[in-house]
């Protein structure tokens, strides 16, 4: 049974008076052949398999490269950076569980997916992404290791932690078979070995996902502020505007809490897909404007 999501506001907080500093991005280059960006105007050559951080202050940038083009984007107050991915490489973000001892283990838990990469399934907890803004959603970066149970520097009182790292997909398919101990599982299913895909640039949709009458009924005020969102190219502008949708999506949480009850899965379902997409819509750290 499909339920319908009834919190909407459990990252939400409020942003009167607060700072608004200058983000740091990681660009990563995970191909074998050197690559230059072009952020703001500004050269920044990439080594094959390294990375370059970089500082974004809120508001609207230009990057370009010799496949993406000129590609317009906005930096949002609040954000924490994350990884600029220019090549629309895979990447995936993986969990990692660490305890005091195995009768922790209970206690702990990750979200389980199932993702593909060349044609490979992996289940467990990872997501893959080939965003061209990342959000960093990670403890370890995708140039850093991820420590084993024996250098864990410390685990608080529950008796365990859970640390996340960024990979691409070859460096976490190495990282799969040489923590599982199956050196050569995923070419001896794809014999070629990993190929990176090719992916188009996406930009940020133009409007919020689509929802059943009921529900649109009330739906309004956040369609504009998502508008307005992104043309929002001072901080000032940002933070007001987060601080609106605050309270928007307070009203619209109330006004349809009752609703799904009476309607069909399907409404309910388009109703989580619109809640989820317009929580990681405004919580951004960057969008490509459309």
């Amino acid at each position: 049974m499909i339920k319908r999501l009834t919190v909407l506001l459990l990252a939400a907080v409020a942003v009167t008076g607060c700072s608004s500093p200058a983000q740091t991005f990681e660009i990563d280059n995970p191909t074998d052949a050197p690559l230059i960006v072009r952020v703001d105007g500004n050269e920044l050559p990439i080594a094959a398999h390294a990375s370059r951080p970089v500082k974004l202050q809120p508001g609207e940038h230009h990057l370009r490269t010799p496949a993406l083009g000129d590609v317009r984007f906005i930096v949002y107050a609040r954000g924490k950076g994350g990884l600029i991915n220019p090549t629309l490489g895979e990447y995936v973000i993986a969990s990692e569980i660490y305890v005091t001892g195995q009768d922790q283990l209970q206690h702990f838990g990750t979200p389980r997916h199932r993702i593909d990469l060349g044609g490979v399934s992996f289940e467990g907890p990872y997501r893959k992404t080939h965003a061209l803004f990342i959000d960093r959603a990670w403890t370890f970066g995708v140039r850093e290791p991820f420590p084993d149970q024996q250098t864990v520097a410390h685990v608080d009182d529950s008796g365990g932690r859970i640390d996340s790292k960024i990979f691409t997909a070859p460096d976490f398919i190495d990282y799969l078979e040489s923590s599982t101990g199956q050196r050569g599982a995923y070419r001896r299913q794809q014999p070629a070995g990993y190929q990176a895909p090719v992916h188009a640039l996406q930009a940020a949709p133009a409007g919020l996902p689509a929802l059943d009458p009921a529900f649109e009924a009330h739906a309004g005020p956040l369609r504009q502020l998502y508008a307005r969102y992104l043309r929002a190219t001072t901080a000032d502008a940002q933070l007001q505007l987060q601080q609106e949708d605050f309270q928007a999506q307070m009203a619209f949480t109330a006004a349809t809490a009752a609703l799904g009850a009476s309607l069909p899965a399907a409404a309910n379902e388009g109703y989580n897909v619109f809640v989820h997409t317009h929580a990681k819509l405004m919580g951004s750290a960057a969008l490509v404007v459309p």
